[in-house]
């Protein structure tokens, strides 16, 4: 569940992980120490997440299965359907043309599986983008080389984590009431910056590393496989991506446990935060510019992709990898359709469609979680 606000520090509260009748004792259970109990990675299993109660196991296990690869699978039912629908669809080029397209989503997507993990959410990711665009464009047109402005419009992604933890964990206000708030300030001041304008970029230096390729790859196709893989790593294989998933799974239990649950929300925040920007440098690479405008609306594609990874939103499961086939699926049916000559009208249709559609598997899976 997407917290409200920081825990009951006496622990009283058996918190929203907890099995109803089980006396505060976390859901999930795994075979050895504090960590499985709570939900965190069991690295008997290698997989994140709350383990199926063993009475479950015999008449649930296939529909959970389906649920798990169904992500997999339609990603590539997607793939051979525009394969043989288009000759143009599985060339080298276009190939890295998706990848390039769902660069900033998939960046952006990675924070926020983090933070829906831990039981928050971040909504402030669109107007993230446009202040780092704005930032940067501005820094470089002030003569400040190209390196520096890159690192200010990364520091102010930090700055408005760490303004998010303060609202949700200090104020107590929830997240995704804090952070649509927030994403307004945002949004607003970097309008404010650029009096509402489209800001060019003077100095071609990040244009060109936009445009460079790493062996034939696309710089911001480089960036998106950095990005996943290190957040795969961080949550998979570190004591802080463990305590990530307990604060999610049982936020009391895991202050009991001696986690820093409060830290755990700082990291998650400053992280999508850090990652948002980061989507926002590359924005700014790719346009040329940076604009107030940059960015609004992404922070529903991002939550789209998410929640197609069945990510949801009662923290303490999911996985990154996950997260990177829902942005796949995104990327695979925008580019299809356009090489099908599908009308914008119709392909809006289908982004619609893809949404609700996320938020059904999202609400059954989270169903067949809580059972």
């Amino acid at each position: 569940m997407v917290t409200t606000t920081s825990p009951d520090r006496r622990g009283h509260s058996p918190g929203p992980g907890t099995t109803p009748g089980s006396g505060g004792t976390p859901r999930g259970g795994g075979p050895r120490g504090w960590g499985a109990s709570l939900g965190v990675l069991n690295p008997f299993s290698g997989r994140p997440g709350p383990e199926l109660d063993p009475d479950r196991r015999g008449r649930s296990t296939l529909v959970d299965r389906i649920l798990d690869v169904g992500i997999y699978v339609a990603l590539v039912a997607l793939v051979i359907y525009f394969w043989v629908a288009s000759p143009y669809f599985m060339s080298e080029r276009n190939i890295l043309d998706i990848g390039s397209s769902v660069a900033v989503t998939g960046v952006l997507a990675a924070g926020v599986t983090a933070a829906l993990i831990a039981g928050q959410l971040d909504l402030t990711v669109g107007s993230n983008i446009a202040l780092t665009t704005v930032v940067v464009a501005v820094m470089i047109g002030a003569g400040i080389p190209t390196l520096w402005a890159v690192l200010a419009g990364l520091a102010s992604g930090v700055v408005i984590g760490l303004i998010n933890t303060v609202l949700v964990v200090r104020v107590g206000i929830n997240s995704i009431i804090a952070t649509i708030a927030m994403s307004l300030v945002i949004q607003a001041v970097a309008l404010i910056l650029v009096s509402g304008n489209i800001k060019p970029i003077i100095n071609p230096a990040l244009q060109n590393f936009m445009s460079d390729r790493l062996a034939e790859i696309p710089s911001p196709v480089v960036i998106l496989i950095v990005v996943y893989l290190v957040s795969w790593v961080i949550l998979t294989f570190t004591r802080a991506g463990w305590h990530v998933y307990g604060v999610g799974g049982n936020a009391n239990a895991a202050l009991r446990s001696g986690i820093k649950v409060n830290r755990i929300y700082a990291l998650v925040f400053v992280g999508s935060g850090l990652l948002a920007a980061l989507g926002g440098v590359i924005t700014a690479g790719t346009a040329g510019s940076g604009a107030g405008a940059y960015g609004v609306g992404d922070e529903f594609t991002v939550l789209a992709a998410v929640l197609l990874g069945g990510i949801g939103l009662n923290g303490g499961s999911g996985r990154v990898q996950r997260t990177l086939a829902g942005v796949l699926v995104i990327g695979v049916i925008n580019d299809g359709l356009t090489l099908l000559s599908v009308g914008a009208y119709y392909q809006q249709l289908a982004q619609g469609v893809i949404f609700v559609l996320a938020v059904v598997l999202g609400a059954i899976g989270e169903r067949r979680r809580a059972r």
